[in-house]
This record gives structure tokens, sequence and C-alpha cells, in this order.
């Protein structure tokens, strides 16, 4: 394996948390949209409480649009997909020319997904994007370590989602197993308290009832920097 820098590792990482971010969030928007359609959408005040993020939006149809393709809401989609896009600018030699098309190209479909009046078939297409650009990682990538690290961070970011969104107990776990099973494959540093926390729920099969503490654990996990 080559050896990456702290700052490569670091963008890695992020790379796959923001990736995975879309992926998980989108998806859970794209439901959200139908629901809203039909007339029962979920609240949106619960999914910010949720994510731990202000609740600035006037009712369904600003959270819907604004979350979602509003670049100067900080925890908007959109903002998360520039950073996933900056990162990958500066990984370019790092990851390959092919590999990072995918991610400019699951923004540019983020974009026209915001000017569509039927947005479901672009952002269908930043999920394709997104699988994509895993499957041409997984396969054009010759160095382990690279892969390992964006895997890390995407599988970290499913568990933390998971666990916000109250995601059925054994989906998380699994996820949660196959996070701990890479971690003596990645170069990324861990908090000993925290990876023995998510160790033991791991182990155990079982979580605790108030998701909480393993959420701030999950966030905690790896010490990293640059997003």
């Amino acid at each position: 394996m080559g050896t990456l820098t702290l700052k490569q590792i670091n963008r890695l990482f992020w790379l796959g948390r923001y990736s995975e971010r879309l992926d998980t969030t989108l998806r859970y928007m794209m439901d959200y949209y139908d629901s809203m359609i039909d007339g029962t959408p979920a609240p949106y005040d619960s999914f910010c409480r949720m994510l731990s993020i202000p609740n600035v939006y006037k009712d369904e149809e600003t959270f819907w649009h604004d979350y979602l393709f509003d670049p100067g809401n900080p925890d908007s989609m959109a903002a998360a997909a520039d950073r996933m896009l900056d990162n990958g600018v500066m990984l370019r030699e790092t990851i390959g020319t092919e590999t990072f098309s995918y991610i400019q190209m699951a923004v540019n479909n983020l974009h026209k997904a915001s000017s569509s009046t039927g947005p479901q078939v672009e952002l269908q297409s930043v999920l394709d994007d997104i699988m994509a650009f895993r499957g041409s990682f997984d396969d054009y990538i010759n160095d382990e370590s690279i892969v390992m690290v964006i895997k890390a961070g995407t599988l970290l970011e499913r568990v933390s989602l998971y666990l916000r969104l109250d995601y059925p107990d054994h989906k998380v776990l699994l996820e949660m197993k196959k996070l701990m099973n890479r971690l003596s494959l990645t170069p990324v540093r861990t908090r000993s308290a925290c990876l023995a926390e998510m160790l033991s729920v791991s182990s155990s099969g079982l979580l605790p009832s108030d998701r909480s503490g393993l959420i701030k654990a999950a966030e905690d996990l790896f010490i990293v920097d640059y997003d």
C-alpha cells in the first residue's frame, strides 16, 4: 500500500462521509417528497431535531426545497454536495479522473434537480452516480488504503444517520459491524473510549434504548480534520 499524507486521509474520509450523506438523506427526502404530494408528510421539525440542525423552514415545501437545494444553507444537501466535490477536486490525482467524474456528475444532477418541477428523475440520477462512484473506486483504485479510508467515512456516516433517523436496530447493527470489521484495515486514527463503546454494542447485538450516547461515540470515533 502507498503512503498517504494526513491531509489526504482526512479528505478521503470526508469524501466518503459526504457521499453517504447525500445517498442516505436523498433516499429519505424522496420518500418525503412522495408523502408531501400525497398530503401526508412526516413532521419536518422532527427530522431537524433528529439531525440536530436548526429548523429554519416555514413549511413543508420550503423544507423540501431549501434543505435539498439551497447552497447558502450549511445543512443542505447542496452544501454537502459542494463539500464532497471540493474534496474530490483536491483528491483527483489520488482517486483518478474516472472515479472523480462520477462525483462531478452527481453534483451536476443535483443542480438540475433544483430547477425541475418533477425532480425525482434527477435525484435518482444523483443516487446512481454515487453508486457508480463507489463501484469505480472499488474497481480502479489499486491502493487498498485509499479505498479503506473512503469506506470508513462512508460507513461512519451511515451508522450516524441510521442512529439519528431511528432506523431499525438490525440495520444499524449490520452497518456498525461492517465498520468495526474495517477498522484494522484503515490508517484513520480512532479514540479508544469511543471505539470500546461501539465494539461493546456491536458485540452484544443490542442497541441502547437511548441512542444519544452511541451517536456521540460514533461522531467522535475518528480523529480527523479538513472537511
